[in-house]
C-alpha cells in the first residue's frame, strides 16, 4: 500500500535527521551534564469522539483504537514526526451512510511541534496533517472514503522512571472528506469533526531525561 510506504520512509527520513544531528555536533565540545534529549515515542489508546452533525456523528457508533507517534527534536524545543491512528465503528443508520455494518478509520501522517519541560512534566502542543481512510465494510461488499485530515494535539507526560513517563492528549481535529454526493448532502459528507481522546506510555529518547 502507497500510505504504507509513505509512512516508513517519513519515519526512516525522522531517524535519520536525527541521527545527523547527533553526529554534526563539534567532536571537541564537552557535553554537559544533562546530556541530550533526541525524543520519544508515544504508543497509547485513542477514544474517538465525533462532533456536530455529519455521517460519522449521525450514523455510527465510534469505538476505542490506538495511535502512535514519534517524535524528534529538531532545533532547540521544537520537534518534527511521523504519526498514526485508527479507531473502529459500527453502522446504526443505513439509510443515512449506505448498506455496510462497519468501518475501520486509519490516519497516518505527520507533526511538527513544541515541547519544554517543567520538572517531571513534559508538556507540549504539536500540528499535524495526513492522509486519513474510511475503510468501509458489509455483507459481500468493501470499500473506501478518504479524505485529509487536519489535527491540534496538546500532550502533558508525567515521568516515572528515568525514560518512562505516562501521558494524556485531548485532540482536536477535522477530517476533510473526498466523498461525492449530491449538493444537499454535502454538509453532511463534506467533513467530520473530533474531539479524541489519547493516553498511554511514552518511551523518552536520550540521555537528557535522565537528569531531569
Amino acid at each position: 500500500m502507497n500510505i504504507r510506504i509513505l509512512f516508513i520512509s517519513l519515519l526512516c527520513s525522522a531517524a535519520t535527521l536525527a541521527q545527523q544531528t547527533e553526529t554534526e555536533k563539534d567532536p571537541n565540545q564537552e557535553q554537559t551534564v544533562s546530556g541530550s534529549k533526541v525524543g520519544s515515542i508515544t504508543l497509547g489508546a485513542y477514544l474517538p469522539i465525533a462532533l456536530g452533525e455529519n455521517f460519522v456523528n449521525d450514523g455510527m457508533n465510534l469505538k476505542m483504537g490506538a495511535q502512535a507517534q514519534l517524535k524528534l527534536n529538531v532545533l532547540g524545543d521544537f520537534y518534527v514526526g511521523p504519526a498514526m491512528s485508527f479507531f473502529f465503528a459500527e453502522v446504526t443508520d443505513r439509510e443515512l451512510v449506505g448498506n455496510y455494518d462497519r468501518m475501520n478509520n486509519l490516519v497516518l501522517g505527520g507533526v511538527v511541534g513544541y515541547e519544554k519541560q517543567v520538572q517531571r512534566f513534559d508538556l507540549s502542543i504539536g500540528l499535524g496533517v495526513g492522509y486519513s481512510g474510511y475503510f468501509n465494510r458489509g455483507l459481500g461488499d468493501s470499500f473506501e472514503d478518504n479524505g485529509t485530515a487536519l489535527w491540534l494535539r496538546p500532550e502533558v507526560s508525567y515521568k516515572v522512571a528515568n525514560y518512562i513517563s505516562f501521558y494524556v492528549a485531548p485532540e482536536f481535529r477535522h477530517d476533510f472528506m473526498n466523498i461525492e454526493v449530491p449538493s444537499e448532502l454535502e454538509d453532511t459528507f463534506g467533513g467530520v469533526n473530533y474531539f479524541n481522546v489519547g493516553f498511554g506510555l511514552r518511551i523518552n529518547l536520550g540521555t537528557g531525561y535522565k537528569f531531569q
